[in-house]
């Protein structure tokens, strides 16, 4: 027997187990399936066309002033008369008086000259004199005749010799007053009334304000773009590239326009670029279309743009479209992503320039994307009216009782409406789940019930005004004092929610086991002094009668 048990048992649990597989596999439910909705993602587009232009070359530069010259002494002598323009920024008019210097030395050097001079002439006319003399006398020899005319020539360069000696100490008193050679600012001032200077001292640094220069970088594909002139027969013959300046100013954009006259000598061994110069002519004039533009002062950093070559059948295109330095993004007729690899000519600030790889009408796509694949469906928006999608707000609200705004004073609560079908729904599905539970379970929840409308029954109590003491004058001469009667406060009605939940606790089965009662509270005290008087009355509000427990 318990062979065959060995044997028969371990058959039977196999036997089970495939039935109970079968019955399992057999009444399993059935697989429901649904459509897989995949939205597909939201790219901005803009359609692009072949143009013929000119592409703008962006670059940034220094301006400089045209000329700048500095003001050095070539007199000595005490300082008298500076000029009231002539300081940090002053600017002044061509011919103007800058700087006067005492010429008291120079007029002494130049009467000194003057007598040489004089003394000079005086040789001068007394050699050639008798020299004439000499030359009537007809035993002259001939040597002597030379030796007189020798003399007669050396009395004249020394009357040469002083009056170049009188011209340049007169240059030298004209250089005691230093004058503007030119409309002007002055950059620095290195002097004040009264200082002696001496040959060779600076005195300070003027630039004129006619033409502003700016040096401007170009790299090797720039200078591709740029018809800059490179020889002297070119700069003669060809056009020059305008410029456009641009400058910010107290948060404005201000332009001036230019011209590129001329490229440096070489290529900087520092940076390897070449740099041109560009001119703007009278930095400092105010244009009517552009109120409140400031001057282009030297040493302010501006933004150039110049204009390049023109090119046929060129493509504009966003820089921010650009994928892996040489591919775009276009969406085909059937709102398929197709990648292109593009020829590109330049790449300026904010647009590429493309000479080949795109076709007329191409929708070029503009969105930044985690993940594209060529042939993945999107859905596309043109780049002018482009909206975002925006997620709807979740509403955690079950009662959908709309929140006020957080002011300073508290707001009114709002209660839930007993009547609303979301409201009833929900006690239907509390009550159901009340009924499937036990008798243990049931009288903890009453007991908690009934602990939640203690507390929400004193809190009431608690909100109510305050006891009112009413004094009631009682005459001296009165024999017999009559005890008041206490005065009983009619009961404050109960808020809907409390209503609710003790019309739910009656209506419930009663519990194995009685609560004990709770005994009210007393409603009214009152008090009578001693010796007669006034007696006071404190009245105060009853509390709501308290829910019996279930039997």
């Amino acid at each position: 027997m318990n062979k065959a048990l060995k044997f028969v048992l371990p058959i039977a649990a196999i036997v089970v187990g495939l039935a109970v597989s079968v019955l399992l596999f057999v009444s399993r439910p059935e697989v429901e399936h649904k459509p897989l909705n995949i939205k597909a993602p939201l790219v901005t587009i803009t359609e692009v066309q072949p143009q013929s232009k000119s592409i703008p070359v962006f670059t940034r530069g220094t301006v400089t002033p045209g000329t700048e010259i500095q003001l050095m002494s070539e007199v000595s002598g005490q300082v008298l008369e500076l000029s009231p323009n002539f300081a940090n920024g002053g600017f002044f008019r061509k011919g103007e008086v800058l700087i006067r210097i005492d010429p008291i030395e120079y007029e002494v050097n130049i009467k000194r000259a003057e007598a040489s001079k004089a003394q000079a002439y005086q040789a001068k006319l007394q050699a050639e004199a008798e020299k004439k003399a000499r030359s009537r006398v007809k035993n002259t020899s001939s040597s002597r005749l030379a030796n007189y005319d020798i003399q007669y020539r050396q009395a004249e360069a020394q009357y040469e010799a002083a009056v170049a000696e009188l011209e340049a100490v007169k240059l030298q008193r004209d250089r005691t007053t230093v004058r503007a050679p030119f409309d002007g600012r002055v950059r620095l001032a290195a002097l004040n009334v009264g200082q002696y200077v001496r040959p060779g001292l600076q005195m300070g640094a003027i630039y004129a304000v006619d033409v502003a220069e700016i040096r401007l970088p170009l790299s090797d594909r720039q200078l591709g773009l740029v018809d800059v002139p490179s020889r002297f027969q070119d700069s003669l013959n060809q056009t020059l590239p305008e410029v456009t300046l641009t400058e910010k100013f107290a948060g404005r954009t201000y332009t001036w326009k230019g011209k590129v006259v001329r490229a440096e000598g070489g290529v900087d061994e520092r940076n390897r670029l070449l740099y041109v110069v560009a001119q703007v002519r009278d930095p400092y004039a105010a244009d009517p279309n552009q109120p409140g533009r400031p001057e282009l002062v030297s040493g302010s950093f501006v933004e150039a743009t110049i204009d390049g070559r023109r090119f046929e059948r060129v493509f504009e295109v966003p820089r921010k479209a650009l994928r892996n330095g040489a591919q775009l993004w276009v969406v085909d007729e059937n709102n398929q992503l197709r990648e292109r690899d593009v020829a590109i000519i330049y790449k300026g600030k904010d647009s590429i320039y493309v000479s080949s790889g795109l076709e007329s009408g191409d929708k070029v796509v503009l969105s930044q994307m985690d993940i594209a694949v060529d042939g993945m469906t999107v859905r596309t928006k043109v780049e002018e009216d482009f909206q975002y999608e925006v997620e709807p707000e979740k509403n955690n609200n079950l009662f959908g009782v709309t929140q006020a705004p957080k002011s300073a004073e508290p707001a009114s609560v709002k209660l839930p409406d007993l009547n609303d079908p979301k409201v009833q729904e929900l006690a239907a599905k509390a009550k159901d789940m009340y009924e499937n539970l036990d008798a243990k379970q049931k009288q903890d929840i009453q007991q908690s019930a009934k602990e939640m409308l203690k507390q929400a029954q004193n809190l009431q109590v608690a909100l109510q005004p305050k006891p009112r003491e009413i004094e009631i004058q009682e005459p001296a001469s009165r024999p017999d004092p009559v005890e008041p009667q206490p005065v009983v406060q009619a009961e404050p009605e109960m808020s809907p929610l409390a209503a609710q939940i003790a019309a739910d606790i009656e209506s419930s089965p009663p519990p194995t086991k009685a609560q004990p009662e709770i005994e009210p509270a007393p409603v009214a005290r009152s008090s009578k002094p001693a010796g007669g008087g006034s007696i006071t009355i404190s009245i105060v509000s009853a509390p709501e009668p308290l829910v019996e427990a279930i039997q």
